[in-house]
């Protein structure tokens, strides 16, 4: 309780506050406030903590920093539902600072204690958009309710709206360790609206491709990414012609090095068949081999398929050995791959091709170069090989 001396002159000090309170409410969304709920907020018994805070107020009652505080003593001591005293106490600092974050944290957490859902995730996404420094915290309880029955028609609605923070709340998420299936539910909505950045899709695809959940990065990356260009076929970028995108789907390539990995690899213009084009070439120094060289995650559906490849040996110390294949992701299946049908084409290059059969259940599958056997790869190799035009087809 405060001292006689304190209630004689809190009568003007409230009669000021209450005429800038009435002032400021007739012009807010919380103008059905009065100057009698103010006064018991100010008036109610309570523990000492709240002394402090009532005491801020009575001398600056248009500071929010009294009402902040008396909200978050009152929340302190109401372990289930939100008081009346910390609502009334939100609102009155929402109508002096409606857009200062602690405000909008506040009246977003007593939104949600309230079970006022809808509303709560509207001042956190109202909060990532306004405030980047709030946005993680903002972004960590809009996940908490992705599973909620409201979350989808709020994040339909929100995005309607053109949230700016949309593929920023996504890739915050991949970022902090989301799960997928929470990944692919956030994204799904936005990338009927828009195209996604390569870092976001990299980042959830590659999240998808270690879970062995070939086909949604591959869906992600044909439906998201706004860099994938066209024609697409099953082996992407198979002529080489494109710049390498680093990128989930297009190849993994590895240079290599002469006194390292025992070969140098890279993307080389070749005119040997009477035009300039881009081609994979592998050149061996003798030395032990350490692979992988090129590979691409696919995304075939199980059935029969035709697969096919150019390829040009320059002085090759032992012709043949080195090969392509098709392992399944994760590698409890094998696909089939019948023994490769070699047919000369044009200046030293020949045109392979061998029948692939995709198991049911082989989702994602990787297509890896193989550099011999065990005992060629320890003793290394000498010369070149060059590919081009990688194709898989299906029957």
């Amino acid at each position: 309780m405060f001292s006689k001396h304190r209630d004689r002159r809190r009568g003007p000090v409230i009669a000021v506050f209450a005429l800038a309170v009435v002032a400021t409410f007739s012009i807010g969304v919380w103008g059905i406030a009065t100057l009698s709920s103010s006064r018991a907020i100010l008036t109610s018994p309570g523990a000492d903590v709240l002394a402090s805070a009532r005491a801020y107020i009575l001398d600056r009652p248009m500071d929010t920093a009294g009402w902040m505080a008396l909200a978050d003593s009152t929340a302190q001591l109401s372990t289930n539902a939100v008081s009346p005293i910390t609502s009334q106490a939100v609102a009155i600092a929402a109508v002096l600072a409606p857009v200062d974050p602690q405000v909008l944290r506040a009246r977003m957490l007593t939104a949600l204690k309230s079970g006022d859902i809808v509303n709560g995730l509207s001042l956190a996404a109202d909060a990532a958009a306004m405030f980047p420094t709030e946005s993680r915290d903002a972004f960590s309880i809009l996940r908490a309710y992705v599973t909620d029955a409201t979350w989808p028609a709020f994040f339909q609605a929100r995005l309607g709206s053109g949230w700016p923070a949309a593929e920023s709340f996504l890739l915050d998420s991949c970022q902090s360790g989301a799960p997928l299936g929470t990944l692919l539910a956030i994204a799904q909505p936005i990338i009927r609206r828009q195209a996604l950045g390569e870092n976001t899709v990299t980042c959830i695809g590659s999240k998808a491709i270690a879970e062995g959940q070939v086909p949604a990065a591959y869906w992600l990356w044909l439906n998201a990414s706004a860099t994938v260009p066209s024609p697409l076929a099953n082996v992407f970028n198979g002529d080489f012609e494109r710049p390498l995108a680093k990128r989930l789907f297009d190849w993994h390539l590895n240079p290599g090095g002469d006194y390292r990995e025992g070969f140098a690899a890279g993307i080389r213009l070749d005119n040997s068949r009477g035009s300039r084009n881009a081609v994979l070439t592998i050149r061996f120094n003798g030395r032990a081999m350490k692979p992988p060289v090129a590979q691409q995650f696919l995304a075939l559906a199980p059935g029969r398929y035709t697969f096919s490849y150019n390829a040009r040996e320059i002085a090759l110390s032992s012709p043949g050995s080195i090969t392509w294949t098709v392992r399944c992701v994760p590698s409890t299946l094998s696909p089939v791959m019948a023994t490769a049908h070699k047919q000369p084409a044009t200046a030293g290059w020949f045109n392979y091709s061998q029948a692939l059969v995709i198991p049911v259940g082989c989702d994602g599958q990787l297509l890896d170069l193989e550099l011999g056997n065990r005992l060629q790869l320890a003793q290394g190799l000498q010369g070149s090989v060059l590919f081009d035009d990688v194709i898989i087809v299906r029957k």
